[in-house]
């Protein structure tokens, strides 16, 4: 039985750590445990450095929280400015604690409206709350997330975290080979 310590209480993620972990160790058990951790980061992260952060400081506090956790999983959504533009992505970390070996990947990030934006930047809104409001759903982050939304359902907040999960488990599917000096 592999015991993965989440950082999150979110259903979206946790069910993406769900998808994820079945699909890279089909022949394992899993129990997947939430813990209820801070970010130490912004309500609504502003780059990819702070998004990054987030999720590494979601990964050990959930390790910290869950002593006999295998693994620690954070996850961490935010927004970042290319250029002239500004994108949403989710990172993610993972850390074995027997080796104390970590990962980190990051979703497929989407374009944010200027609509959005100005809410974001000038009322000073998480992107959460934006997304309750206009569909008037309430934890939109919870179910599809804003990536479900605008995408009228094609691809939910859970899926949308799986590949970022998958590269963040990169140095723990495939040979060490690639990873150790």
């Amino acid at each position: 039985m592999i015991i993965w310590a989440v950082g999150t209480t979110n259903k979206a993620k946790l069910n993406s750590v769900a998808l994820v972990v079945n699909k890279c160790f089909p022949d394992q058990q899993h129990d997947i445990r939430p813990a209820e951790v801070s970010s130490a980061v912004r309500a609504q992260p502003m780059s990819a450095g702070e998004s990054q952060e987030g999720a590494q400081h979601r990964a050990r506090e959930a390790l910290r929280h869950i002593p006999d956790a295998h693994y620690g999983v954070g996850m961490e959504g935010g927004l970042e400015k290319i250029g002239d533009r500004w994108f949403e992505c989710g990172w993610m970390h993972v850390i074995e604690r027997s080796s104390g070996r970590e990962g980190t990947g990051s979703s497929g990030r989407f374009e944010m409206s200027q609509k959005l934006m100005q809410k974001i930047l000038n009322e000073g809104k998480e992107l959460a709350e934006i997304m309750d409001e206009m569909t008037g759903e309430k934890d939109v982050r919870s179910g599809q997330g804003a990536m479900g939304v605008l995408t009228a359902g094609h691809l939910n907040r859970a899926e949308s975290y799986t590949h970022g999960l998958i590269y963040a488990l990169a140095p723990f599917l495939s040979s060490r080979t690639y990873w150790d000096n």
